[in-house]
């Protein structure tokens, strides 16, 4: 138990240090790494996060503080890949932590520039250390850790109506007799 809890601005960076000190037995996959830092509550392989993300997080193509950067699958990447900004340097460059990237491992502060020709973060590098960034990554976008609002479809007092569909004919179970003599 923690003697201290962290103020909303130190809450990202302390839950990415912390999440990356857990030792684990099994192998650890960017998928639960980013559903614990980021608190997204998404399941299933990285590369489905953003079809899973529509209708119930925002999406975007601009990062926030928070926000997941999702990876498309490619041959080398088959199941995608998700990675948390941590910071936000410029419109073209960011910081992210990420498990997995390096196998087993989480990396931290990791310069991303977005390569992409409208500047829409389709496309990005990864730094490889030495000031160098690596291959051209296809990425979806952004999912925001901001819960998509519900629907209200009406609000009213107790004296409103709601209109209500008519009922539905019921339905013959027994067709006709239809033999053709």
């Amino acid at each position: 138990m923690l003697a201290h809890q962290p103020e909303r601005g130190d809450h990202l960076q302390w839950r990415a240090h912390y999440f990356a000190d857990i030792k684990r037995i099994s192998y650890l996959w960017c998928v639960p790494y980013a559903r614990e830092v980021s608190r997204i509550e998404l399941h299933g392989d990285a590369f489905l996060w953003w079809a899973e993300a529509a209708g119930r997080y925002a999406r975007g193509w601009r990062p926030q503080l928070g926000s997941l950067l999702a990876f498309r699958s490619i041959p080398r990447m088959p199941l995608g890949h998700l990675a948390v900004v941590v910071k936000i340097i410029s419109s073209r460059e960011i910081l992210v932590s990420q498990a997995n990237w390096v196998p087993d491992t989480v990396t931290r502060n990791v310069p991303v520039i977005d390569v992409s020709p409208e500047n829409n973060w389709t496309e990005v590098r990864q730094s490889v250390g030495g000031g160098r960034f690596g291959m051209i990554y296809p990425t979806y976008g952004f999912i925001y850790d901001d819960p998509l609002p519900r629907t209200i479809i009406a609000e009213g007092n107790a004296d409103s109506e709601v209109a209500e569909a008519p009922p539905a004919p019921s339905l013959r179970l027994v067709g006709p007799h239809r033999n053709l003599q």
